[in-house]
This record gives structure tokens, sequence and C-alpha cells, in this order.
């Protein structure tokens, strides 16, 4: 029999990372939704099954599915373009359609390009793509269908968008086809109480991708209706971790931080004794509210600090200053809250003062991933900052599209990025050591702060030598490579003994994570 949609994921790059093993939770929302619409969904997620998906898409038949829907980012594109085009050596008729922000912001473009793509759904899935496949099964035409961008015949055919989905609530819970294998990889299952974010960052295309629909700003959903998906999937999976995926979990305002504690009070009022982590803004921590929150599970938050420097934070829109990420940071720290942060290490304008500014404010709080060294401004279709870069821009062979003002800065990056590598290695055997649990929070706290503080020493002496100028580049970059290794090495040394102590101890009830954020 005939399925109606095929949601597929496509393979990722190889890697070992556990943080990528997660579920893509739009498809599981999707095909929870088209479901509870009489219609049949399978998900076959390329990241978590990479021999089934191939083994599917070298063998698919037009008589084997209606619609195949893709989620579209611009890294993945030449990967969904390429499996598209080999099902289509088998599967003439079948429609297959994109999704996803890359999808909504690129639309007429990508059918234009690909023909192997029958449509692109702009904005919010569920309901575009439940038409669009109720539209196929009875042979009406897709002209009335809302965010739906399609092909007829040799023209583009763009309908009016859909307004957001207003009352969150009324969706099903997303289908959890691939969690046991998320659960198998040591990862904890995501879930989205919220969706938008009403800030209005350059460089994010959460707002922008939200606000192209009516209805666009930030949306939550109940207190009660969250926690029942929690204790649903407690009941289910035996789980007792979530990660809850939203891009500002705490909303914008009062009645957002009051849903918040409404969450927290439903978790204690329950008896569910869980864990979970948050992504949200600095300047919404504060210390009654978070005291709450983690006296019912919260354990863990990660927020985009982006910069230690005023200047460059004022110039990315982000609309908080460093003063508050260091008082977000220090609260999370007397709760003995795990903070993670995100953070954005070079940008075309990125001169010398800020660089020494970003390391005096990555000591200072001690806690930030030391991989922050080595992170670049990334650009994505439908930001603010892809308009101001402008579409000339060349992509440069490391993916970066664009160039830095200060070429001593330049100098800096190259240097760093070649040691991302022992830097990385570090970080990671430091979050798999601290995912064992056998490690109290202050300890953890300690290891990451020796962690931190030789390659930020190391960098800081990279960018005396590059003003310096009386080492010769290419001297410079093996020389500091070298020093990078060292102290990593060092590190590594101090962190097994730490290790083979801890293990031998009494356990206690450290700060074990099984979370994928960026948080381990």
């Amino acid at each position: 029999m005939k399925t109606d949609i095929l949601l597929l994921r496509p393979k990722g790059k190889m890697t070992n990372s556990r943080l990528f093993a997660t579920e893509q939770l739009g498809l599981s929302y999707i095909a929870a939704y088209v479901r509870s619409r009489s219609l049949t969904a399978e998900i076959i997620d390329g990241f978590l099954e990479p021999d089934r998906y191939d083994r599917l898409i070298s063998g698919i038949e037009d008589s084997d599915y209606r619609v195949i829907g893709y989620p579209l980012y611009e890294e993945t594109l030449k990967r969904v373009a390429s499996d598209a085009a080999r099902i289509r050596r088998r599967a003439q008729k079948v429609h297959i359609t994109l999704g996803n922000h890359f999808a909504t912001f690129r639309a007429s473009g990508l059918l234009q390009e690909f023909p192997q793509f029958s449509s692109a759904i702009r904005g919010e899935g569920e309901q575009t793509l439940a038409e669009l496949a109720r539209s196929i099964i009875e042979g009406t035409g897709m002209q009335s269908i809302l965010g739906l961008t399609f092909r007829q015949d040799e023209t583009i055919v763009t309908n009016e968008p859909r307004p957001n989905i207003e009352n969150l609530d009324d969706l099903p819970f997303p289908a959890r086809d691939t969690l046991p294998l998320v659960i198998a990889a040591g990862n904890a299952p995501l879930i989205y109480s919220s969706r938008g974010c009403n800030a209005r960052c350059i460089f994010c295309s959460v707002h922008k991708f939200y606000r192209s629909s009516p209805g666009g700003m930030w949306r939550g959903r109940s207190a009660k209706n969250v926690v029942d998906e929690m204790e649903q999937l407690t009941k289910r999976f035996g789980v007792s971790e979530f990660a809850f995926a939203d891009e500002q979990f705490l909303g914008h305002g009062t009645a957002g931080k009051d849903r918040a504690v409404g969450i927290a009070e439903e978790i204690t009022r329950r008896g569910l004794r869980c864990k979970w982590y948050i992504e949200t803004r600095s300047s919404d921590v504060s210390l009654p509210l978070f005291r709450k929150l983690r006296d019912s599970g919260l354990h863990a938050v990660f927020m985009g600090i982006e910069s230690g420097f005023d200047p460059a934070l004022k110039a990315l829109n982000k609309g908080i200053k460093t003063s508050q990420h260091i008082e977000a940071i220090e609260i999370l720290k007397e709760l003995e809250i795990l903070a993670s942060i995100g953070f954005i290490m070079f940008r075309p304008e990125t001169t010398v003062e800020e660089l020494r500014c970003n390391l005096n404010f990555l000591e200072q709080i001690s806690c930030g991933e030391v991989t922050a060294l080595v992170t670049q401004l990334k650009t994505y279709e439908g930001t603010d900052l892809a308009r101001i870069l402008g579409n000339s821009t060349v992509k440069r062979q490391d993916g970066r599209k664009w160039e830095f003002a200060d070429h001593r800065v330049g100098q800096c990056f190259e240097i760093l990025m070649e040691s991302a590598d022992t830097i990385t290695v570090s970080y990671n055997e430091f979050a798999r050591v601290r995912r064992l649990g056998v490690l109290t929070y202050l300890e953890c706290l300690e290891l990451q702060r020796l962690l931190n503080s030789g390659p930020i020493c190391k960098a800081r002496l990279v960018i005396d030598e590059i003003m310096n100028q009386k080492l010769g580049f290419d001297e410079l970059r093996t020389i500091a490579r070298v020093c990078f290794k060292e102290v990593c090495e060092d590190f590594l040394r101090i962190l097994w003994f730490t290790e083979a102590i801890a293990k031998g101890r009494p356990r206690e009830d450290g700060i074990k994570l099984l979370s994928p954020m960026s948080l381990c």
C-alpha cells in the first residue's frame, strides 16, 4: 500500500560526536500532525540510520510514496539535491517538497535551479504539508494551499503565506519514531515548548523565519501541555532528562517568565523527578526566577553570549551588554546550574582590541567552551547580516562569505584555526568526564577554568607576536601549533588523573548530563 508521506533527513558528515545524534523534531511534529489528519507518514533519519537511508532512496518507486519531504539547510543543500536526483531516476512522479528556514527564504530560486524539487513549504509546515498531500491524493490544484511555492509546468507559483499556528496546544505531541535511536546514542529527547524569538540579532534567521508569516511573534505552549508531554515521555521511554530546543524558552516579558515558573511548578506538583535544560538570553536570568527553575530540575542553560566586547554586541544588535552576561553567569554559578555559551570570536570588523577583550572575558567567566577561541560569524540566508554583506559576496573555500577588515586579525584567525583540532580534543575529553557524573559542580567548574587558561594564554601571545612582527608568519604559525598542543596535552594529563581519583571515591550525584545541546 502506498504511503502518503515520507519524511527524510539526509545523512550528515561522518562524526563521532554524540551532540548530533538528535531527533529532527520538525519532522516529528509534521508526522504527528498529518497522522492526526488520517494521512500515513514515515520518518527515515539518514543521520541516525545512514545505511537504511541509502537503501531506501536507491530503491524508491513511484508506487511507494506520494510526497517526499526534506528539511533543508544551506549546508545540506548539495546532499539533498543529489539524493533527490537519485530518487528521480526511479520515481518520476513522486512529489518532492522542501521545508525549513533555507527553503522559506529561497523557495522560488531553489525550484528554478533544481528541477528535481517539486515545491517548497514556507514557514511552519504541518498544515501546509497535510493539505499538499491531500491535494495530490484527490487530484485537486495547489493554488489555494497557503505557504506553498510550487512548480506548475514551466512556471513557479508562490501562494500567499500561511499564518503561524496561534495556539500551539492544538498541535498533537510530536511523533517519537526516532527517539529510541537517540536514547541509545546517549542523548535526551528534545522538546519545543514555544516557537519564535522576539530578539532581532542580525545574524539569526529565527525571527526572520517566523515573521515571514502572519502572527510571527513568540508563542508558548501552556505549562500543563508541556509537562503532559514530559510525563508521557517518561512513561513511554523511561527518560528523566529533557532538552528544551526553544530558541527562547523564557519568551518575552512577564508573561513568558510566568509561563516558565508555571512549568517548574507543574513539574514539582506532579512529583516528576527530572533534569532539564534550556536556551535563553542572559538578560532574562535572575536569581529568584532561576532558583525556582533549579528547584524543579533545571540543570543547564545555554546562552548566546556572542561577545565580551560591547561595541560588537551593539553591531550584532544583541540588545545586551557585557555586564549583563557576567551577571547572568554569576547567578547560574551561585545556583550551581551549568552555563554554556554561544560565542563569536571572529567577525568581519573584529579588531585587535576586540580580540583582547574577548580573551579577558572568557578568562573571567571561566565557564565558556574553549572552542569559542576559533568560532567565526556565519552568514545565513534571510538574515539582516546576509543583506548587509550583499549578494555579491563570494563564498570562500573555508565557507566564510566575508574577509577581515584588519589583516592582522585574519592572521590570528588562521593560526588559531590550525590548532582547532587539539583544542577540540581537549574539550571533548573534558565533556566526556563531566558526563560521567563523578565530579561535583565546583570540580567541573575548576577543571573548565584550567582547560581554558592555557589556550587563552597562548592566544594572547599570538596576538602580541603578530603586533610586534618579530617573527615571520610561517614561523609563528609553527611555534603556535606546538604551544597549543603542549598546553592541551598538559590539561589532558591532569584531567585523566582527576578522573581516576574521582572514580575511586564514593559516587555522589554529580552533574551527569545527557543533553544534546552544546553543553556536554
